[in-house]
């Protein structure tokens, strides 16, 4: 049966978007107190939807000339462009990232908007702090590259960048031996920790490098009521790095690990260069079987269409295990090539059939369902066409050919689907 979101909720999110547009159309309350950081690089952004900006050495870590000037736009009744990923959605007549994720902020104080407004564009300290403190990672996925992972960095010194209509996986923004972004953030970070009810740490491969333990005891040695702590990880790592981190975060309330996975089985694996899927499934199982929750990633792009329907399958079955299982699956934008945007009309039907699939399910929320149906809609309003489409169709076969010449991969066998070059599809 279909599910969608109850009048209540339609209209809480509504008085979201209807709070924030009395101040401008283009507020945000992100924009104050959400803060993603990248101290290996020493760039920042808002949210996941903006593109990062370079943190001056000599400023603050969160407010920085740049936020500073997009706060000023905002408050001036502007849309800054960084942030037309809502736009583009509210445009659909859809719920948009700016209702979702102001959610939280909302509940923690109801006069957020208020607050942001009267700081205006005076000093802030973030509410919401993710924190990737290095780019150490042991995978290669298909649509990251050396900004967020050493293994892609090895590949592109090695072999160069992908020959695309646009070289690809350059290394535009390498990472800072011995970052002073690090040491900053240290002196930063206790006064920070106060304001904080959300504090997240990704990477790279968070559960590998050294700060991430050593945030783990700081949270663990100076409980904060109210604060949830959440990790992003690619479960790969040795059952020995998962215990020590189920030691160091069973007893922090409101803990949380969030998963990254985007299919199951042979396209996962080779979506996401690196993973074993049962070597992910025991970490997974070890650590929703201490009780912590879990929140699955799928980052949805044109590969994933392909084995929609098992990977929905095996959410159900493991959220019919363990109901603390969340799962959110927001579509990709970049690379353009490994976009959804590139699918044809059959590509659509899989996917329609998937969440017509994930609506028989109970096990999935209300929420999970609606989330999916709005990545399933934008990707069918805004597929490539004409000379985009022929160009972004015909740069994916050319990375899928270099993909398994540089990793002995083998594309055609995973997908058991064979794309006639001729005709860029």
């Amino acid at each position: 049966m279909e599910r969608k979101l109850n009048k209540n909720q339609i209209e809480a999110l509504q008085l979201i978007k209807d709070e924030q547009d009395n101040v401008g159309p283009g507020f945000c309350v992100l924009k104050w107190y959400h803060l993603e950081m990248h101290l290996g690089t020493g760039r920042s952004h808002s949210c996941y939807h903006c593109p990062t900006q370079k943190i001056p050495l000599g400023s603050d870590l969160h407010n920085t000339p740049q936020k500073i000037e997009k706060r000023a736009e905002m408050l001036q009744g502007n849309k800054p462009s960084e942030c037309s990923y809502c736009w583009e959605v509210e445009d659909l007549g859809e719920i948009s990232d700016r209702q979702t994720l102001a959610v939280q902020f909302f509940k923690h104080n109801r006069d957020i908007v208020k607050e942001a407004t009267e700081a205006g564009i005076g000093y802030v300290y973030p509410k919401y702090l993710e924190i990737s403190f290095t780019n150490k990672c042991q995978m290669a996925c298909s649509y990251c590259g050396p900004v967020f992972s050493t293994m892609w960095e090895k590949e592109i010194e090695e072999h160069g960048p992908y020959k695309l209509s646009e070289d690809y996986n350059l290394i535009h923004t390498p990472q800072i031996e011995n970052s002073p972004y690090i040491s900053k953030f240290w002196k930063w970070f206790p006064q920070a920790y106060k304001h904080l009810f959300v504090l997240r740490v990704t990477g790279g491969e968070p559960l590998l490098d050294k700060n991430t333990y050593k945030l783990l005891e700081y949270v663990k040695d100076n409980p904060k009521d109210g604060l949830t702590f959440h990790c992003n990880s690619n479960l790969m790592v040795t059952k020995e790095r998962v215990a020590r981190y189920i030691n160091l975060v069973k007893d922090i309330p409101n803990t949380r690990l969030y998963a990254s996975i985007v299919s199951w089985g042979e396209q996962a694996e080779y979506i996401r260069h690196g993973l074993k899927v049962d070597h992910f499934e025991d970490n997974l199982i070890r650590i929703l079987g201490n009780g912590i929750e879990v929140g699955i990633m799928c980052t949805f792009n044109f590969l994933s269409i392909f084995n929609i329907k098992e990977f929905i399958y095996k959410m159900a079955e493991m959220k019919q295990q363990f109901p603390h299982l969340t799962i959110d699956m927001p579509y990709m934008v970049d690379p353009k090539h490994l976009s959804a945007q590139i699918a044809d009309d059959t590509h659509i039907s899989i996917m329609e059939e998937g969440l017509k699939l994930m609506k028989t399910y109970p096990q999935f929320t209300k929420g999970e369902v609606v989330k999916f149906q709005k990545s399933v809609e934008w990707i069918k309003a805004n597929r490539f066409t004409g000379d985009e489409l022929i160009k972004h169709r015909k740069d994916f076969w050319n990375f899928v050919k270099e993909h398994d010449k540089r990793r002995g991969t083998d594309f055609n066998k995973a997908f058991d689907v064979k794309f006639d070059e001729s005709k860029n599809t």
